[in-house]
């Protein structure tokens, strides 16, 4: 039986937690970059199926209450820890959601198939916020460089 503070709960919480973390780094560069925040507040997916009440924020008590059901489900073997095929089991059900979510998210016309044109979306996103880096770069002083309002013509009316 596992308890609130022994090595298994804490490998499965830093287990979790660098799950997550891996996942939303894995989705932020497949999109592109900057896309999480079109997903909440919580990132996505692999928080939301923590937040028991829906309220969109995860307490550590939703948390610990969500992890210690999932651990009581795929403990198949009843001994109160996760094996590797226990966790592959776990782990694939989990991101089960996310990889439907990118699947959702490439498929811009709903379809159910991505296409070519879908699936390279994110570079061309891609290139052009690069051009657009770069033209902002080769115009210094000029609106929308990033540079704000401090020196144009309509600031210095003299």
């Amino acid at each position: 039986m596992m308890h609130g503070g022994g090595p298994g709960t804490m490998g499965m919480m830093g287990g979790m937690d660098g799950m997550m973390d891996m996942m939303q780094r894995m989705h932020g560069n497949m999109m592109g970059g900057g896309m999480m925040a079109g997903m909440g507040p919580m990132g996505g997916g692999m928080m939301q199926m923590f937040d028991a009440d829906g309220d969109g924020t995860v307490t550590p008590e939703e948390m610990r209450s969500q992890l210690q059901a999932r651990l009581a489900e795929y403990d198949s073997d009843g001994d109160g820890s996760l094996s590797i095929a226990e966790f592959e089991t776990l782990h694939s059900a989990m991101i089960r959601e996310m990889m439907v979510d990118r699947f959702q998210h490439l498929d811009a016309d709903g379809d159910g198939a991505v296409t070519a044109e879908e699936m390279t979306a994110p570079a061309d996103m891609m290139e052009r916020m690069q051009g657009m880096r770069s033209n902002m770069a080769q115009s210094p002083g000029q609106p929308g460089n990033g540079q704000g309002m401090g020196d144009g013509p309509m600031m210095n009316d003299n």
